[in-house]
């Protein structure tokens, strides 16, 4: 139904797509899961014509979607947006009755009885009937977010877009709106795009999931048990967990295994080499740990070069967009050689950022400790050099670790050991003699 052929999308010079492909089936429910910054709600707007894509192409129903007019795209889809403001005071029904909008003549047509019988649906499916008289502006988020939902069900598309349209709702009107987005979907054939962070919830009603990486590459596309696997969920969202299928529905069910001790590295000198994001959370756990930190060569405006000023650690800053000096490559040897240990988080290498490789190299031969964060050979952009480098390291004692947690472990080993060197260390200084009277 929808077709996505190596889009390519950017806000400015912050990429979001690049060469992604997928299709929508008619008359499935595809969830669309990721991290937050990955792109998912970008998405929606792409597919929904809201914003144009800078290369490749979007087809519905094999048009190209620029070729869909406003009217008829309003009357395929309905969407319920991430986040909803009424500053004007409509009554819950007139805002309602506002999907309707799209299946007359012209905006000052009638309402015929086919709009009513519509939206008087749509109000008590989504249990809002004695809400109708009601100022959306009087409405609290829940309620807010259920009006909206009421009027892209009056919409009566063939298409559903939801970009996380359950956030703001409690419990039981969750569930109460997921089973109805089954029987829209099984009774109606309406097909369903949906943007959650109810991971468990989606997988029980979809029949297809899409999962996004935070550059928004597809991690994973197919069945539920397919994406939903232990290893993507810790490679994308850096968290570990079980999983086992719902006794009642069959599909996957996370468990996070939440470690409860509190990771304490104080007076752990630590050195963080990262870019482009990589590093973020790395920064504020290792930070929160109350670990000596210091980290570069960053770009200023870098998201993690933000992080860390936030956290006001001390770094090496290099201009925008340049590659990193050897005045700033200076600098951060400085504090590699005050350091214990060094992290490199980069997840991309180029010409720009190779000479961090070569530092490492240094701290080795230092003898200080060097810990690889989930290097990747695909996102080497020097054509060979930085995996070559990245291997010698390994070779050379470099530890390689997959994921945060599995660091953090280590580092609280290192720490241990770190603080029983140094008591052993206070114990055996020699004592001072003082001379006879």
């Amino acid at each position: 139904m929808i077709q996505v052929d190596n889009i390519s999308f950017a806000f400015a010079a912050q990429p979001i797509f690049k060469d992604l492909s997928f299709s929508v089936r008619k008359g499935e429910i595809l969830s669309l899961l990721g991290p937050n910054g990955c792109g998912k709600s970008t998405l929606l707007r792409l597919l929904r014509g809201h914003l144009k894509v800078q290369s490749g192409s979007i087809l519905w129903d094999s048009e190209p979607i620029e070729a869909i007019s406003t009217r008829k795209m309003a009357l395929k889809v309905a969407m319920v947006p991430q986040s909803v403001h009424m500053t004007f005071p409509y009554t819950v029904a007139e805002v309602v009755a506002m999907g309707r909008y799209p299946h007359r003549r012209n905006i000052l047509s009638f309402s015929r009885a086919s709009d009513q019988k519509a939206i008087n649906h749509a109000l008590a499916m989504t249990d809002i009937v004695g809400l109708v008289d009601r100022p959306v502006t009087q409405l609290s988020g829940g309620e807010l977010q259920r009006v909206f939902l009421a009027r892209a069900l009056a919409q009566n598309a063939e298409v559903l877009f939801l970009d996380e349209a359950t956030s703001h709702l409690d419990i039981d009107h969750r569930l109460e709106f997921s089973r109805l987005l089954l029987r829209l979907n099984r009774e109606q054939g309406t097909t369903i795009v949906q943007i959650s962070h109810d991971i468990d919830l989606a997988a029980a009603i979809s029949q297809r999931m899409l999962l996004l990486t935070e550059h928004g590459e597809t991690a994973g596309i197919g069945k539920p048990h397919e994406v939903i696997t232990e290893e993507n969920i810790r490679r994308i969202f850096h968290v570990d967990v079980k999983i086992e299928n719902n006794p009642f529905s069959g599909t996957p069910q996370i468990h996070p295994l939440l470690n409860t001790s509190v990771h304490q590295f104080r007076e752990l000198k630590i050195h963080l080499i990262c870019g482009g994001g990589s590093g973020k959370t790395i920064l504020r756990k290792l930070h929160l740990a109350a670990a000596e930190l210091t980290v570069g060569p960053l770009n200023h405006g870098d998201s993690d070069e933000s992080v860390a000023s936030a956290l006001d650690i001390p770094m090496a800053e290099e201009s925008p967009f340049r590659p990193y000096s050897r005045a700033v490559l200076d600098k951060t040897w400085q504090m590699i050689a005050h350091a214990e240990i060094v992290i490199i988080a980069t997840s991309w290498w180029g010409t720009g950022n190779l000479d961090c490789l070569k530092l490492a190299h240094r701290a080795l031969k230092q003898e200080k400790k060097v810990y690889l964060v989930n290097p990747q050979k695909t996102n080497d952009y020097t054509k060979g050099e930085a995996w070559e480098q990245i291997c010698r390291l390994k070779n050379d004692g470099a530890v390689v670790v997959e994921r945060e947690e599995a660091l953090l472990e280590m580092l609280k080993k290192d720490h241990a050991c770190s603080e029983k060197c140094a008591t052993a260390s206070r114990r055996f200084l020699p004592h001072r003699v003082l001379p006879k009277a």
